[in-house]
Formats: structure tokens, C-alpha cells, sequence
């Protein structure tokens, strides 16, 4: 029984092991090539006091002697009133369906008074089409925070598998229309994951994977970051990760329903409608005094040191896609790509490999490559049957 037991648990182990190749990487000299900038000249979505930079903008989007990838807020300029401060906004020129994981490994996160960024995706049609907060923070926190945002009521955080990842569920409603747009919320107590902490410890690597039956979020502080996870990874095994801070469940939220393609964006914002409300700024921050706003204490006149920090250092970005997926330019586009297709076996059966879909239909499977592997239960009985690429004579197994 005990044979038996050992066994039946490699095969899930096989059976659920995810690979996804990568499709595109950014690094150097051709990071700018994968993305594209806003076609808004300002920050129109979240009232942040910022004019976006262009490529014209080469001092704030520059490839420094390390090699990695710069972009920063503005703060050399002293900004005359009613005018804005030039911030960094990048969007990917694909946009990617469920089936999808992106990487971005980085030495630096801004940090600061009135500083809003984010590592996030968002529909071609945002705020249509949902959102996924990769990295976010505001001010002078010291943790990141995940969170999904969706439009029309019905998508929730998941609380039941809560023992299958280390952050913890605030807000459940991901609704914009809920709780102020705060969205469905999970923080981390990790300080290395967000601010002067991570620069601290030197960085880190963040983790997002967009699949049909959960969206994941890792992080992995520098030291925690495997030896085989580095710009040139051709291929991604998300289970090799450990435990996710942040697991949405398909099952709490139809990602067909709220989610579409997904376009990568990279951003800083100053002030506007949630780093500038004056009680969260004041959390980190001192408050503000009499008429003064966030505008008026930080992003006008010199503000060389207030902005000192509001800066990324990026080592690289990667995409991983699983083979069934399929990607769309963003251009000209306001339509999504189709879902990843594929079915789940029937009650009672698991299916993984070729022709069949596993428990995410997004994903492929390396234990079972060359053909299907199926598992029945039955009563008082277990039997297993591994069909293709002579897996059990491999294993030197058999029955």
C-alpha cells in the first residue's frame, strides 16, 4: 500500500509539474523595444500630477553603466504651478491571454512622498477587462500589496485556500465599485518586497502568472532567487517557486467573465487618487498643513531630493507563455484575444498532456509530454494507467 501511495504521488507530481516556454525578454540596450508609451500625454486615469516621458526623454529613460534599465521620475526640473512632473509610463506592445507568466527581476523600486508605482496589467479596454496590481505602493510603505480590480460585481478573493499561500486577504471584493476601488487586496509583511527594504537587500524578483484556474503572484528576494532563474531561462516551472504571496482562484472569480488579455505596464505616478489622499499620506509622511495639498508640498517648485528614490532599476523582463496560447498586438486593438481552449476530464478522471487539458488548460505538462496520463478512483480500488512515450518502463515500474 505503501508502494502504492509513493507512487500515485509522483504521478500527480508529473501530472501537475507546469512549464511554460518563454516567448519574449527584455534586457539593455533593446528593453524599449518591447513597449510602447501612453497615447495620453498626462495621467488622465488616476489624477496623478505627472506628464508621461517619451523616448525624446533620455534622462529619465536611459540604460545606465550596469547595464540595467532606468526609469525615473523627473527631479531636476523645478515645476512652476498648475504645471506637471515627467514620469515614466511604459505598455507592452502585445497584449497576453490566460496562459501567461511574467518576470521582472530588479535592483530598485521607487519609494517616497507623493510616489505611486505599480508593475501591473491591465485589458486592452481598461478599466474594462480587469487588472492585476503586480507590485504597488504608495509613499513610504515598506510592504507591497497584490490586488485584482474588475468591472460589475461578482469577482472575490479567495479565502477558502488561504494555507496555500503566505499573504494575507484584506478587501474580498474586486469590484471598482466596491470599498472605493480598493480593489481585492493581499499584503505581505515582507519588507524586502517593497521600498527602501527591497533596495536594501538588493532587489528582487517578482512573479505573475495569469492562468485559467488561479492568478499567482511570487516574490522572491534576492537571496531567495533560484540560480536557474535569470534573463536567459528559456523555460519557467512555476511550481519550482515555492509558495505564491497571493492565489486567486478561477473558482471565486470567472477570469472569462473579468479578464481579458492583458497588457504589461510599468509606471510612476505622483500624488493623485491614491498615494495624494491626504490621510495615506500622512501614514508614511508628514502630514499636511492648512490649504497645502500633495500637489503643492511635493511635485512643484525644486524637488531634487523628494524624488531622489522614484526611480526603477530593472535587470531584465520576460514573458513566459504556455505553447496553446495566443498573443495580439495591442495597436489599433480594442478587442481581446480568445481564452486559451481546452476542457477539464470528467468528474472523477485527471487528465494531463497532449489533446487534454490539465488543471489549468493554460499550462503544459512535463511529466507527461508525449501522451495522456490518466488516474481513475474507484471504490476500494485505485488503478493507474500511463498511456505514450513508455513512461513506466522508463521509471522501471509496472504492474
Amino acid at each position: 500500500m505503501k508502494s502504492t501511495i509513493a507512487f500515485l504521488t509522483l504521478l500527480f507530481t508529473l501530472a501537475s509539474a507546469t512549464t511554460y516556454p518563454r516567448i519574449e525578454s527584455w534586457s539593455g540596450d533593446g528593453f524599449f523595444d518591447g513597449f510602447t508609451f501612453p497615447a495620453s500625454t498626462y495621467d488622465n486615469t488616476t489624477n496623478g500630477d505627472v506628464f508621461w516621458a517619451t523616448a525624446q526623454n533620455t534622462s529619465l529613460l536611459y540604460v545606465n553603466d550596469a547595464g540595467r534599465v532606468i526609469l525615473k521620475v523627473d527631479n531636476t526640473t523645478s515645476v512652476v504651478y498648475n504645471d506637471k512632473r515627467y514620469a515614466p509610463k511604459l505598455l507592452s506592445k502585445t497584449a497576453y491571454p490566460p496562459g501567461t507568466v511574467w518576470v521582472m527581476d530588479a535592483v530598485h523600486m521607487p519609494y517616497g512622498c507623493s510616489v505611486w508605482p505599480a508593475f501591473w496589467t491591465q485589458g486592452l479596454n481598461w478599466p474594462l477587462g480587469g487588472e492585476i496590481d503586480i507590485m504597488e505602493g504608495i509613499n513610504q510603505v515598506t510592504t507591497n500589496q497584490i490586488a485584482l480590480h474588475t468591472e460589475g460585481q461578482g469577482c472575490l478573493a479567495s479565502t477558502s485556500n488561504t494555507a496555500s499561500f503566505s499573504g494575507t486577504v484584506g478587501q474580498t471584493n474586486c469590484s471598482t465599485a466596491a470599498n472605493e476601488d480598493e480593489g481585492c487586496i493581499v499584503t505581505t509583511t515582507d519588507q524586502s518586497s517593497y521600498g527602501e527594504g527591497f533596495a536594501a537587500a538588493g532587489g528582487g524578483v517578482y512573479v505573475a502568472e495569469y492562468a485559467e484556474d488561479a492568478i499567482r503572484v511570487w516574490f522572491l528576494s534576492r537571496e531567495a532567487v533560484p540560480s536557474s532563474l535569470t534573463a536567459n531561462t528559456t523555460s519557467l516551472d512555476t511550481s519550482t517557486l515555492g509558495e505564491p504571496v497571493a492565489e486567486y482562484l478561477s473558482s471565486t472569480c470567472d477570469f472569462s467573465t473579468y479578464f481579458t488579455s492583458q497588457i504589461l505596464t510599468i509606471d510612476i505616478t505622483l500624488c493623485g487618487d491614491f498615494a495624494g489622499v491626504p490621510a495615506l499620506l500622512a501614514e508614511t509622511c508628514p502630514a499636511l498643513q492648512g490649504d497645502a495639498t500633495c500637489y503643492t508640498t511635493y511635485v512643484i517648485n525644486d524637488q531634487q531630493a523628494t524624488y531622489a528614490n522614484a526611480y526603477f532599476e530593472i535587470n531584465y523582463v520576460a514573458v513566459y507563455q504556455a505553447s496553446n496560447a495566443s498573443t495580439s498586438s495591442t495597436s489599433g486593438s480594442s478587442a481581446a484575444t480568445s481564452s486559451v481552449s481546452g476542457s477539464s476530464g470528467a468528474t472523477g478522471t485527471i487528465t494531463a498532456g497532449a489533446g487534454s487539458a490539465s488543471a489549468s488548460s493554460s499550462q503544459t505538462s512535463t511529466g507527461a509530454a508525449s501522451g495522456a496520463f490518466r488516474l481513475w478512483m474507484g471504490d476500494g480500488a485505485t488503478w493507474a494507467v500511463l498511456v505514450g512515450a513508455g513512461l513506466l518502463a522508463g521509471m522501471g515500474l509496472a504492474f
